[in-house]
């Protein structure tokens, strides 16, 4: 193991949170996911479900060339975030789709230590997930690795996944909230100044034993504090210039986990909070569709804009 997966490792061990951490990214083949069309993205307040995609545009560069075969070292994208991180099929669903067209820089080991050539073009994405984590678990981590190598989330691409806990907080101090989240990103760009940002705002969630609730049976309702995280990533992300994906328009939008729960095939768990594998398959798909999406728009108004023929 190099690079950034032994430094997750040695950084979980040094912290002690190994029996909390789930860290997937290693898988020693490509992980075959099937596209799952039976429920269309929902509507976005970002145009293609994410905003600000010219923070994209250092990361978008480093995948133009090496889908152009020039040969540059592996593209490394880091998410960080709580539980839906933690589970590995999100992700996964997301590293299939961007290996599958940009190819993976891996060569030899197995499931649990693997071996990467970093000298080969491709993407390795790795996920450092935490069950129950916010924000505030952030403040804790190690700005360097404990055996002196670089920051434990140095990538060309790092994605926070935070928001779903905070947003079960009764009373949310959003005031604190907002400076958590915009002394994280500083913190980020002082330690990786070459890295796209990009946020995922909060998805829907459902707390039970409500009143008139928006669930089909009426007994459960989002809490009141999620929708004001998600305000904040999003103000916050359009403040700072860091791209922002809109995970809860694109799962469908309000009371959207009842509806996916419910489903024939259920695409959420009977909490109304975690996705199922088929779920977590298909928003992952959601996410690295409109990523790709952004790319090849940037890619051809590149294009347009060197004189170049799309």
């Amino acid at each position: 193991m190099s690079g950034v997966g032994a430094a997750l490792l040695r950084s979980a061990l040094a912290g002690g949170l190994l029996s909390f951490v789930v860290a997937t990214g290693a898988a020693a083949q490509p992980v075959p996911y099937l596209a799952l069309e039976s429920v269309p993205p929902g509507a976005s307040v970002c145009a293609g479900g994410v905003c600000q995609t010219e923070a994209l545009a250092q990361v978008f560069r480093l995948l133009e060339m090496t889908e152009a075969g020039r040969p540059i070292p592996a593209i490394h994208v880091l998410q960080v975030g709580d539980s839906h991180t933690a589970g590995g099929r999100i992700t996964g669903a997301v590293r299939a789709r961007l290996q599958a067209r940009f190819g993976y820089a891996q060569d030899g080991g197995d499931a649990t230590f693997p071996v990467y050539d970093e000298r080969r073009s491709g993407v390795l994405l790795f996920e450092f997930g935490m069950v129950g984590a916010t924000l505030r678990e952030m403040q804790g981590w190690r700005d360097v690795d404990v055996s002196g190598g670089p920051p434990h989330w140095a990538a060309d691409l790092i994605i926070l996944a935070f928001g779903t806990n905070e947003g079960f907080e009764d009373g949310l101090d959003a005031v604190a909230y907002e400076a958590q989240l915009r002394g994280q990103i500083i913190r980020l760009r002082r330690l990786t100044p070459g890295a796209s940002l990009m946020i995922l705002g909060a998805p829907d969630a459902l707390r039970g034993g409500v009143a008139d609730g928006c669930s089909a049976d009426g007994q459960r309702a989002p809490p009141p504090s999620l929708a004001l995280v998600r305000d904040v990533q999003r103000r916050v992300a359009a403040d700072m210039g860091v791209a922002f994906w809109d995970w809860h328009g694109r799962m469908g939008g309000d009371c959207s986990a009842d509806r996916l729960a419910l489903m024939a095939e259920p695409y959420m768990r009977g909490d109304r909070v975690h996705f199922t594998s088929a779920g977590a398959d298909w928003i992952g798909g959601v996410l690295a569709g409109d990523l790709l999406a952004a790319y090849d728009a940037w890619k051809a108004e590149a294009a347009r804009a060197a004189g170049g023929v799309e």
